[in-house]
């Protein structure tokens, strides 16, 4: 029977030639294909995860992160406490762990040079305004140098390090204790409190709250001489 009749027939019968069966390259490709979505997918969700562990990471560290108190035991001071230093006092010897993790600050360190000696608060609104125009007027004497200590830091939301983060201000910070060792020896009824102290360590001027700009001016430019 020719191929003509055959085909024919088949057209006839109603039959017809199966299609090709699928599979093959195109079978295995369609597959593979699958493979890299669910890989690509999976690479984005890990991707995510590291990246929202990254913000907790910076949001844990930023400068909202805590300053305790420091450890009690760690802060000593020779005078337990008493009024605000009168001129031509000296300055008690203390010592307490510093703010940056240096190690201990002491007093004794600083003597030698006109020193600028500030107590505040982080929480304080007047230490807020005073304390960077303060360490500006410092630093543009170079005679005199600047050191503080922060106190009764937990009394509010704002933290000592996030404090000197946010204004860029680099002087050395003693951190106080809780039962406010340094403050009480140091005479503070309020902040801030600063001590403009000679190269002896004798006080030469006390004030409390903020100084006005003229005032600084000329009692710093008076340290400087001494």
């Amino acid at each position: 029977m020719t191929n003509a009749k055959k085909a024919k027939q088949q057209r006839a019968s109603g039959t017809r030639k199966p299609p090709p069966a699928r599979g093959g390259k195109g079978s295995r490709g369609a597959k593979g294909g699958r493979k890299g979505g669910s890989s690509t997918g999976l690479w984005i969700a890990v991707a995510v995860v590291a990246v929202v562990l990254v913000v907790l990471a910076l949001a844990s560290t930023g400068s909202s992160g805590g300053t305790e108190p420091s450890p009690a035991g760690s802060v000593t001071i020779a005078r337990a406490s008493g009024a605000l230093l009168q001129v031509g006092e000296a300055i008690p010897e203390w010592s307490a762990p510093a703010l940056d993790g240096s190690g201990t600050m002491t007093w004794s360190s600083y003597l030698g040079k006109p020193t600028v000696l500030a107590i505040w608060a982080p929480w304080c609104p007047h230490c807020q305004v005073e304390l960077p125009r303060l360490s500006a007027a410092v630093d543009a004497r170079p005679e005199i140098q600047m050191v503080s200590v922060t106190t009764a830091i937990d009394q509010g939301t704002e933290t000592p390090d996030g404090y000197m983060d946010d204004n860029n201000l680099s002087f050395p910070v003693a951190v106080d204790d809780a039962a406010a060792t340094l403050s009480k020896g140091l005479g503070v009824g309020s902040f801030p409190t600063t001590y403009f102290v000679d190269s002896a360590g004798n006080v030469v001027q006390a004030t409390t709250g903020e100084i006005d700009e003229a005032t600084l001016a000329t009692t710093l430019d008076q340290l400087r001489t001494t």
